[in-house]
């Protein structure tokens, strides 16, 4: 029985010491992660904070020498580099992509496009399209085709900044495939490359796509000019029968503002879809003159309260129009449904007044 006893004091200390020997190592380990981060933020801060007074000379002047960059150290100078890249303006872009030449951060960016990590190759992907260097292209054509919405879109974004007279003719048929794309940035992205190279390739894309993709198309006419956007709704609206093609070409007609679009707009007053007449009272209303008048005057007898009331909207809001003369239309229309709309609108119109 001493004996057992004896086995289990010395089996309990060699445990305790045991413990103790394993709190301090993870002690240790803990302190060396610490003190191994502590060096990694300030290895970091070190690195931007002089990337930034490098960055700050090239707006002002253009580079002749830089530090080349190692693996590690581009990873994290690219995502600074694309920031000054995307806010300024003239010359210092061409400044800031000599100073990425010089450092080597091309290299790093097109072997980045490998990367497992999304967000780092979005980054390469976007220092590349700065670089405007057109042998990337053959790297960055692929990946415009990948099911990944958000590296697909910035490789054609890319393309488009190489070469962009010549990207638009494959980056319109993309545009049309993939309502996955954010139709904010696709807009963002047209509008940087320009009506002039934009125009003609969206409006035949437009013209010939399937009813499916049809409004999706015509809604990024907006980038176009305003005579090749008018043109080509034109043309959809002769080929198609579809609501909702009929209603976005209403819609994009009324943003145009163009003086030939209110005449179309016109027209689909009398459709017998009561949905279209409603975006083609809201377009009068937004182009409208006193041309309008008796037409949404009678609008304001339709059987749909909408239409109704969207037509009571167009009329206090021509510009020729002055509450006196509103309260007289009302007071002369002999359909009840008439009158109560038109007051409802007048009653409006009064409280926002007050």
């Amino acid at each position: 029985m001493i004996g057992m006893g004896n086995f289990v004091v010395v089996f309990a200390l060699w445990a305790a010491a045991a413990v103790i020997l394993l709190t301090l190592s993870l002690l240790g380990v803990i302190v060396s992660l610490r003190i191994a981060q502590r060096r990694r933020v300030q290895w970091r801060q070190s690195l931007i904070e002089r990337w930034r007074q490098l960055l700050a000379a090239a707006v002002a002047d253009r580079p002749r020498t830089a530090p080349r960059l190692g693996r590690r150290e581009a990873v994290e100078i690219m995502p600074l580099w694309a920031y000054y890249q995307e806010f300024l303006r003239g010359d210092c872009k061409e400044h800031l992509a000599q100073l990425a030449r010089l450092s080597g951060m091309d290299i790093h960016a097109k072997r980045t496009l490998r990367s497992d990590s999304t967000r780092q190759r979005l980054i390469a992907i976007q220092v590349l399209g700065n670089l405007r260097d057109r042998e990337t292209r053959r790297l960055l054509r692929p990946i415009a085709y990948v099911s990944n919405p958000y590296l697909s879109l910035a490789a054609a974004h890319a393309l488009l900044r190489i070469e962009p007279r010549e990207a638009i003719h494959e980056i319109v048929p993309l545009i049309a495939s993939r309502p996955d794309w954010s139709p904010a940035r696709v807009i963002a992205m047209l509008r940087e490359a320009g009506p002039e190279v934009v125009s003609e390739p969206l409006a035949q894309a437009a013209i010939g796509a399937t009813e499916a993709y049809q409004p999706l198309l015509i809604i990024y006419l907006d980038t176009a000019r305003a005579s090749v956007a008018l043109r080509a709704i034109r043309e959809i609206l002769l080929a198609t029968s579809d609501q909702q093609v009929i209603v976005t070409c209403l819609y994009e007609l009324a943003r145009l503002a163009h003086p030939d679009g209110i005449k179309i707009v016109r027209m689909y007053l009398e459709h017998p879809n009561w949905l279209i007449q409603l975006h083609a009272v809201a377009g009068v209303g937004r182009m409208g003159s006193e041309e309008d008048v008796d037409d949404l005057v009678r609008m304001l007898r339709h059987r749909k309260f909408w239409i109704r009331y969207r037509a009571a909207q167009a009329l206090a809001g021509l510009p020729t129009m002055t509450p006196e003369r509103l309260a007289r239309i009302r007071d002369a229309q002999t359909d009840r449904y008439a009158r109560d709309i038109l007051e409802q609108v007048i009653s409006g119109e009064m409280e926002l007044a007050a």
